[in-house]
């Protein structure tokens, strides 16, 4: 199933229809981080700045694909858990998506870490996978003992959730599983969360206007995705082309995203604040 080219490019549409919009306002967070401190030349540095980190991204899986896996698995569990109401666990259980695959499906993980790392030899990824396995026991003790914990004290949901996710990621195929995650259940969470912060009061028409406003870069987005998958396709099969070039571009794409979102709540700069945003169609009355 793996092989299907039909899931591959499934995920491919669902990420850049569902999964993508939910960055496409970054320009707004890059414009309340910078612009106070830069004032006009915020939509320089802000460029500057994310597309930086994404070359160095991209830069990391060809020059050291090692370290720049285990970063973006650690940055990514990082971002996914964060619920405060699984406190000091929360990247624990946002690692859920990468950590649990890795046990109850490793040889599927490893195919697919081969076609995404370019040129990656499908032996040392699996070595690494099987080293990597008593520290992965290890994070499904500590998951365990999480879900005691929660139980523990009445959070019965907070424990409820993962458990389901966990199991979910253990009998479904990795893409399939992937795409439920990020695109039915952190993409939609942080477009909801958007909506509620552009129009607090009326969550449809503040839908309507982060969709609005975020189609047209998270279409170009996908497209110069599908760019690089097209330059870089050769012969090779239709299957790992696709794959690398949606993993390979939310990474590139997904490490200025979560550090700009970081960087703007560890400033408190609000995108959607009248006085940081100039734009009237960011905040409607």
């Amino acid at each position: 199933m793996i092989q299907e080219p039909s899931i591959a490019v499934g995920l491919a549409a669902v990420v850049g229809v569902v999964g993508m919009p939910h960055g496409g306002l970054d320009h707004l967070f890059g414009l309340a981080v910078f612009e106070p401190y830069v004032g006009r030349w915020w939509r320089a540095t802000f460029l500057l700045a994310y597309l930086g980190v994404a070359m160095v991204v991209v830069v990391g899986w060809f020059a050291a694909p090692a370290v720049t896996i285990a970063l973006f698995f650690l940055v990514s569990a990082v971002h996914f858990g964060d619920d405060p109401t699984q406190g000091g666990f929360a990247p624990l259980d946002g690692g859920l998506i990468i950590w649990v695959p890795l046990i109850a499906r490793p040889s599927e993980v490893a195919t697919l870490l081969s076609w995404i790392v370019p040129g990656g030899d499908i032996e040392a990824i699996r070595q690494a996978v099987t080293a990597a396995r008593p520290f992965l026991f290890a994070l499904a003790g500590a998951f365990t003992v999480q879900l005691l914990v929660l139980l523990g004290r009445g959070h019965v949901w907070a424990a409820l959730r993962p458990a389901l996710f966990a199991g979910l990621f253990a009998m479904l195929p990795v893409l399939i599983s992937f795409g439920l995650y990020f695109c039915g259940w952190h993409s939609l969470r942080e477009m909801i969360a958007l909506s509620r912060r552009a129009d607090p009061d009326r969550p449809w028409n503040g839908l309507r206007t982060v969709v609005r406003m975020s189609a047209l870069r998270a279409g170009l987005a996908v497209v110069c995705t599908g760019l690089a998958a097209w330059y870089f396709a050769a012969d090779r099969h239709l299957t790992p082309v696709v794959v690398q070039a949606v993993f390979l571009g939310l990474s590139a794409l997904a490490v200025p995203h979560i550090l700009l979102h970081a960087a703007a709540r560890w400033l408190g700069a609000d995108p959607f604040a009248v006085e940081a945003n100039p734009c009237p169609t960011a905040v409607t009355t």
